[in-house]
């Protein structure tokens, strides 16, 4: 009796450490700041690593190694090693919750998923691309072998590729991150071809879904602007639609293509939206007007440009609708980033400035109003600099662009060297 009672107590033990280590789990995978807070505050916990590895060892101790309840303690312990730059150790914690994910479900098992990702986080911080590549290769092989190729449940894992690869892509050196879009591209052709096969028109996703690859490219051709081309990188990009190789065409008009070919597919599925309007399509017809513009295809931008005036004239007031949408230039950007860009408040470092746009988009007479005594001859001429290799929306009468004044707030250039 008195060992069952001893028996009983241990486990007893054994799973208060597995509730408090999974409530630990919980708190710092979600707020990981807030619950530091609260644990100094309180202090309930002092070494979330030790509660693991106690929780971990009772398990252990208790059933087997590859019991299933250790694979969340493995990758609770691996994120608390990762916090705290212990990247070596918490790869192999996160190597051993996978290796008990793969012996009780199998070697495509989805539940894989987070120590994939895991683990490429943790090699990136090591330096070591080539293997976080691998982890994330295995991350897309095993949902193809679940979904297929082509099934839309194969979009979230895409998505999540494309993020990490855009989000680790200022983390690395241009020639690693001309690696990284490469990468990138390829999985942006995977999304096409699930989008263009497996996603109606009018579903509401798809304007946005098609707008971001269009973006994608501009991101690329960019990048090769500004560092240029690895020849030696030994890397070839795989494209929908795309045939022979780099020497047929110039880089640039490659990316010119594929973006064209996105935002057309834009201006199609908002078409095709059920609560669309006629200024929805004048802005994406708008915005294939930029694309034409910032690659120095002058006369499309005009043309696309008085057809978005041109759809304006069965909305409601096409006089205003006009004014509100093409009276002043816009600066042009095709962001990447997911999240909605919302107008703040100026910022005492920027600088508010005056100039003209001339019909083809260019900046010209950029002058700085109320100029900050701290501003040096050397620090406007590279606003200067800056704001002329920007393009911008001009202003349109009629449907035709005009030199227009233009206004506005702009961060000053961050120094180089």
């Amino acid at each position: 009796m008195r060992a069952n009672n001893k028996q009983l107590k241990k486990e007893l033990t054994s799973i208060h450490r597995i509730i408090k280590t999974s409530v630990l789990f919980v708190a710092v995978t979600v707020n990981p700041i807030s619950y530091s807070q609260t644990a100094a505050e309180q202090e309930l916990i002092s070494d979330p690593v030790a509660d693991y590895m106690d929780a971990i060892e009772d398990i252990e101790a208790g059933h087997s190694a590859y019991s299933t309840e250790l694979a969340d303690l493995y990758l609770g312990l691996g994120k608390s090693l990762h916090t705290k730059r212990e990247y070596q150790n918490a790869r192999r914690a996160f190597q051993q919750g996978m290796q008990i994910e793969r012996v009780n479900y199998g070697l495509n098992s989805l539940t894989q998923a987070p120590y994939l990702v895991s683990i490429a986080d943790t090699e990136s911080d090591l330096g070591n691309w080539e293997e976080s590549q691998k982890a994330l290769d295995n991350l897309y092989a095993i949902n193809a072998k679940e979904y297929g190729e082509n099934d839309l449940r194969m979009l979230p894992v895409l998505d999540q590729l494309l993020d990490w690869y855009m989000d680790s892509y200022k983390e690395r050196t241009p020639k690693g991150g001309y690696s990284n879009l490469v990468i990138s591209e390829r999985i942006a052709a995977r999304i096409y071809d699930v989008i263009a096969t497996g996603m109606p028109l009018d579903d509401p996703q798809t304007p946005d879904r098609y707008r971001r690859l269009g973006y994608l490219q501009f991101f690329i051709a960019n990048h090769i602007k500004q560092h240029g081309e690895p020849t030696e990188s030994g890397l070839t990009i795989s494209m929908a639609g795309s045939t022979g190789s780099r020497r047929d065409a110039t880089t640039s008009h490659l990316h010119f293509q594929r973006g064209k070919q996105a935002l057309e597919k834009v201006i199609e599925s908002l078409i095709e939206q059920s609560d669309s309007t006629e200024v929805d399509h004048a802005l994406a017809i708008a915005e294939l007007g930029d694309w034409y513009l910032i690659f120095g295809q002058r006369h499309s931008a005009a043309e696309t440009y008085q057809l978005a005036s041109d759809v304006l004239e069965t909305a409601g007031n096409p006089e205003q609708a006009r004014a509100e949408l093409f009276s002043t230039p816009r600066m042009i950007s095709f962001n990447m980033d997911k999240e909605v860009q919302h107008k703040s408040d100026p910022k005492e470092s920027q600088l508010e400035l005056s100039m003209l746009i001339s019909p083809y988009g260019v900046p010209v007479e950029i002058e700085v109003a109320n100029a900050p005594q701290a501003l040096t001859d050397k620090m406007l001429r590279d606003v200067r600099r800056e704001l002329r290799d920007k393009r911008f929306r001009p202003k349109l009468v009629d449907g035709l662009a005009a030199e227009a004044s233009l206004s506005m707030m702009y961060d000053q250039p961050t120094p180089k060297g």
